[in-house]
């Protein structure tokens, strides 16, 4: 019987966890049958939607569950808050460049090739630091909040070529000139709208917003009940798209090893670059995460990780830590329950500004190249496995540190000072009776 029981309340993990492995051996026995283009473009569609899904329902979570965390409690607990996940945030990411440091200096991925050329080809033209400053502080303060919701601001650089005559006297030295056509290339920067929500000006928005609701006092409750079941029917929305998991799961992960090169044909210099990162991610991931974790906490991280589980299978999956988000806040509510108040204000933030995974490729990478003597180099097999474990790294961060702020921050469900706390509570209710 409590097996029967056990199986119940686990169905969805362990149906994940299924379809992790058979998307694994389908991949992998489909890989043989050297499908066509449109037959990898079928596999895949089924986990497309399911990513599609989550995409959708993420700029809604974000907003209501920021505005409804926000204005639910004190404007000095906000602040706590907000220190402490952004100390936390740059700990972590000073950590996992320190590992990456280490591996890379010590495992010397890039020298293990035997070809003598020392050229490698980036086809990917690098931003210098300070257009990706103001990138950032432009996609901070969207000139257009609905705008915002599909597009961000990104620097280009146009090259221009402007042609003109060149007139030249002759060598006879009479009055006959020459004419020649010339040609010169100007570089140019502008500002330009790409495709992709612009989520860090959507939370800046919402964090505003959800403040100043919170200063309103009474006189915001109407608002902030709106938000409320927003956030309500979104986690309602969620746990439709959960029950699907499993099936676009399968599909993306089989999708994805049948369309990835063989590694093998890559050459060994770059097997022991992957190998490198993979074992940098492990590193951060397994041992100095936890290590932090337990030292402030005094708590058992392998605990998170395990009520963490169905988002991290689901940013292998997706290899996008904000589309991973509606997942992240279910765990961490309703398996780890969290605070919420803490959890819708530091989850959201995280996703964005949280890059762990990225901190060991950024450390990894160019030590990588300096490194490296041999073949010409592209990273797109590589990015293909790199980023999903990159993105698992990031969220399992994301979960601890919702872990340590709600150590550090003691908020009172009953407190009634706080300005539209009854609401929360009822939405609360209304979550563990319905979703869980």
């Amino acid at each position: 019987m409590k097996v029967l029981q056990f199986l119940r309340h686990k169905a969805l993990l362990i149906s994940t966890i299924i379809a992790v492995v058979l998307g694994i051996v389908a991949g992998i026995m489909c890989r043989s049958l050297k499908p066509t283009p449109d037959a990898i473009q079928l596999v895949q569609f089924p986990g497309e939607l399911f990513l599609r899904m989550l995409k959708m329902l993420m700029l809604p979570l974000i907003a209501a569950s920021i505005i409804t965390g926000l204005g639910n409690m004190k404007g000095s607990s906000a602040g706590r808050m907000g220190v402490l996940s952004m100390v936390y945030y740059a700990s972590t990411s000073v950590a996992a460049t320190l590992v990456g440091l280490a591996l890379v200096l010590s495992i010397k991925p890039g020298s293990y090739s035997d070809s003598a050329t020392t050229h490698i080809q980036h086809n990917d033209a690098m931003a210098s630091a300070i257009d990706i400053i103001l990138d950032l502080m432009r996609n901070i303060v969207p000139d257009n909040l609905v705008a915002a919701t599909v597009q961000h601001s990104r620097t280009e650089t146009v090259v221009h070529e402007v042609e003109f005559r060149d007139d030249v006297n002759s060598s006879s030295g009479g009055d006959y000139r020459k004419s020649t056509n010339l040609s010169r290339h100007f570089t140019a920067k502008k500002t330009v709208m790409v495709d992709g929500a612009n989520v860090i000006g959507v939370i800046t928005y919402c964090i505003v917003f959800g403040v100043t609701l919170n200063q309103l006092g009474c006189r915001g409750g109407v608002v902030a009940q709106f938000f409320t079941i927003i956030n309500l029917v979104t986690f309602k929305m969620i746990t439709l798209v959960m029950w699907y998991s499993p099936v676009g799961i399968l599909f993306l992960i089989t999708g994805q090893i049948i369309s990835t090169t063989d590694l093998t044909e890559t050459g060994q210099t770059l097997a022991i670059y992957i190998a490198t990162e993979m074992a940098g991610l492990a590193i951060h991931l397994l041992v100095v995460l936890p290590g932090l974790y337990c030292v402030l906490t005094r708590k058992n991280p392998y605990a998170i990780y395990l009520k963490a589980i169905q988002a991290l299978i689901t940013a292998l999956a997706t290899s996008s830590s904000a589309a991973t988000l509606p997942v992240t806040m279910q765990c961490v509510e309703q398996r780890m329950k969290m605070d919420t108040r803490i959890s819708r204000f530091i989850l959201p933030v995280g996703a964005t500004v949280n890059m762990d995974g990225g901190a060991v490729f950024a450390a990894i990478a160019p030590m990588f190249i300096a490194q490296y003597n041999g073949i010409s180099l592209t990273f797109g097999d590589v990015i293909i496995i790199r980023d999903r474990f990159r993105t698992t790294v990031n969220v399992a961060s994301d979960c601890l540190v919702v872990g340590v702020v709600s150590h550090y921050t003691k908020l009172s469900p009953s407190d009634t000072s706080e300005t539209q706390g009854e609401p929360l509570r009822e939405e609360q209710e209304m979550l563990e009776n319905d979703l869980v």
